[in-house]
C-alpha cells in the first residue's frame, strides 16, 4: 500500500501517513451540493443531466461535478436538501406536497409548500434570522424568500457579512475564495485553492512569489524579511543585505536575520565558493538566487551548514561540494531541514547526517558522491523522508544509505547505488518505495549510468543508464511536480516516471 511521509515542525516534527501532502486538513467545500442546496445546486449547475445530490464516500466519480449524478442515490446516501444531511435525516425539500396529496416532489420551479405558487404553507422571513437553510441563508425583504446570495443586490458584500470567512459569493454560494478575490488568504491560509475555492497553506516557494514558504506551518515569509547575499559585492563594508548592498558572506547576513528570514544566496563569479561553516539556530529560508548555481564549502573539517536543535532551514538549488578535512556537507543535529533541487556531493566525511532527533526532508537532489567508505546519507538518531532523489556512494565500504534501528526512514521514487561490493543500503527499518537500487534491479552500479560521477553531476547519461530506472517510480498526488532542473514530471496519480533527481 502507498505511503507518503512528512515531517512536521511544532509537535514533535513527527513522520505521518496521508494520502496526498503529509498532513492534511479536510473541510468541508461549501460550493459542493451535499453543504450548499443538494438538488437545486444540481440543478442549476447541470439541469437535468445530473440532478441528484449525492457524496464521494457514496460514488467517489462525483466529486469532479460538485457531487451530482443522473439516478437517484440510496437514501443513506442522498443529499437532496443539501446542508450536510441525507434525506433520512432531511427529507423536508423531497416529501414536500405537490397540491394532490400523493406525496410526490413539488416542481422544480414551485414554493415547496403546497405547490400552488402561493407559498402560504410558511411564513415570509422578516430577516436573516428566518433564512436557517445554509444555501440560501439571505432574506429578501420583497418576496419574503430565503435566497442565495446571487439574489442579493451586493452578492459579496451580503456574504462578507454573513460570514468574514467566506466573503465572496461564487455560484450562489459564499467561499473564501476565487482566482481574482483572494483576500481572505492571509496569515497562515495564504494561498487560494481553486478546486474547493477555500484558503490553503502555502506547500512550495513558488506560491509565495515575493518571498518563500514556510513549508513546516504553511505560511509565506514576510518580504521586507529578505536578505541578499553576494560574494562579488564592492560594497561589503556599507552592506545592508538589500539587493544593491548584498552582504558579502552568509555569516553576516545570518548574524542580522530575525527569527524568521529568507536569504537570496547569488552565485559568485568563474564558480567560486562561498567558505564558510554556519549554524543555523533559527528559521531560515537559503535560497538560489534566481537563474543562479551558488556553492557552499569548507576546508577545516566542518559543514559548511549545520541545523541546531532550535533551527529550521528551507534550502533549495544550492550546491554543497568539496568540503574536506573530514567535513560533511550538511549536518542536521536536533533541527528540522527541507532540502531541496541541491547537490550535495564530494564530501570528504559524507553527505548528510542526521543526529539528536534531528529531521530531513530530501527532494529533488543530488546526495553523495565518489567517496571511499562514506556515507550520501547517515541517520542516527532521527527521521528522513527521501523522495525524488539520487543517493550515490563510492567503493570500499561506502553506503547510499545508513541507519540505526531506532531512526524512522522512508524513501521514495529515488536511485540508490554504490560502487562498493557491500550492500547500497545499511538500514534494515527503511521503507524503501517504487526506488531503484541494484538489489531490486539485480545489477552491479557502473558510473557510467550518470553523466559524470566523479564530479557529482548524477544527471543520467542517456546512452547508459539502466532502462528499468524509466519505470521505477510511482507519482503521487503531492510529489513535485518538477526534477531537480525544473523539466515536468507526470502528474496523475500513480503514473510511472523515472527514479531520482533527474528526468531526461
Amino acid at each position: 500500500m502507498y505511503k507518503q511521509y512528512t515531517l512536521v515542525v511544532g509537535f514533535g516534527f513527527t513522520l505521518g501517513l496521508a494520502a496526498s501532502a503529509c498532513v492534511t486538513t479536510l473541510e468541508s467545500n461549501p460550493s459542493h451540493c451535499r453543504y450548499a442546496r443538494g438538488d437545486q445546486t444540481c440543478a442549476e449547475r447541470y439541469g437535468e443531466k445530473r440532478p441528484f445530490c449525492t457524496s464521494a464516500a457514496c460514488d467517489a466519480e462525483s466529486e469532479g461535478v460538485y457531487g451530482c449524478v443522473a439516478e437517484r442515490p440510496a437514501d443513506d446516501c442522498y443529499y437532496a436538501c443539501g446542508g450536510d444531511s441525507d434525506v433520512t435525516v432531511d427529507d423536508s425539500c423531497v416529501l414536500a406536497g405537490d397540491g394532490d396529496g400523493d406525496g410526490e416532489p413539488a416542481d422544480a420551479g414551485g414554493d415547496m409548500t403546497d405547490g400552488d405558487g402561493d407559498d402560504n404553507g410558511e411564513m415570509p422571513c422578516m430577516g436573516p434570522a428566518d433564512c436557517d437553510d445554509g444555501g440560501a441563508p439571505f432574506c429578501d425583504l420583497v418576496t419574503g424568500v430565503c435566497v442565495g446570495c446571487d439574489s442579493t443586490e451586493t452578492p459579496d458584500s451580503a456574504c462578507a457579512e454573513f460570514n468574514p470567512q467566506l466573503p465572496v459569493c461564487l455560484a450562489d454560494v459564499c467561499v473564501a475564495c476565487t482566482a481574482d478575490k483572494t483576500d481572505a488568504c492571509v496569515e497562515g491560509t495564504p494561498i487560494c485553492d481553486l478546486q474547493s475555492n477555500a484558503c490553503v497553506g502555502c506547500s512550495d516557494h513558488d506560491q509565495c512569489p515575493s518571498s518563500a514558504c514556510n513549508l513546516a506551518v504553511g505560511s509565506c515569509f514576510d518580504p521586507a524579511a529578505t536578505l541578499h547575499v553576494d560574494g562579488d559585492g564592492d560594497e561589503c563594508d556599507s552592506a545592508d543585505g538589500s539587493e544593491t548592498k548584498p552582504y558579502c558572506e552568509l555569516g553576516e547576513a545570518l548574524s542580522f536575520a530575525g527569527p524568521e528570514a529568507l536569504i537570496l544566496l547569488h552565485e559568485q563569479d568563474e564558480q567560486a565558493m562561498y567558505s564558510e561553516a554556519n549554524e543555523i539556530t533559527t528559521t531560515v529560508a537559503l535560497l538560489a538566487a534566481d537563474g543562479e548555481s551558488p556553492i557552499l564549502t569548507m576546508d577545516s573539517g566542518e559543514a559548511p551548514l549545520s541545523v541546531s536543535a532550535s533551527g529550521v532551514l528551507f534550502v533549495r538549488g544550492v550546491t554543497i561540494s568539496a568540503v574536506s578535512g573530514e567535513g560533511l556537507g550538511l549536518d542536521v543535529t536536533g533541527g528540522h531541514a527541507w532540502v531541496q533541487q541541491c547537490k550535495i556531493v564530494n564530501n570528504t566525511d559524507g553527505g548528510i547526517r542526521v543526529n539528536d532527533g534531528g529531521s530531513l526532508i530530501l527532494e529533488n537532489s543530488f546526495v553523495g558522491g565518489d567517496k571511499d567508505d562514506e556515507r550520501a546519507i547517515e541517520v542516527i538518531d532521527g527521521e528522513i523522508s527521501v523522495v525524488y532523489s539520487t543517493l550515490a556512494a563510492g567503493k570500499d565500504g561506502a553506503r547510499a544509505l545508513s541507519c540505526t534501528d531506532s531512526s524512522d526512514v522512508v524513501v521514495r521514487n529515488s536511485i540508490l547505488v554504490s560502487l562498493s561490493d557491500d550492500p547500497e543500503i545499511d538500514c534494515a527499518n527503511a521503507e524503501v518505495i517504487d526506488c531503484f537500487t541494484e538489489a531490486s534491479a539485480d545489477m552491479s552500479f557502473e558510473s557510467g549510468w550518470f553523466t559524470d560521477f566523479g564530479k557529482g553531476d548524477f544527471h543520467l547519461n542517456p546512452d547508459a543508464y539502466p532502462s528499468e530506472i524509466m519505470t521505477a517510480a510511482s507519482w503521487r498526488s503531492g510529489d513535485p511536480t518538477t526534477d531537480i532542473d525544473g523539466n515536468d514530471r507526470p502528474t496523475a496519480d500513480a503514473t510511472s516516471d523515472f527514479a531520482g533527481a533527474d528526468r531526461p
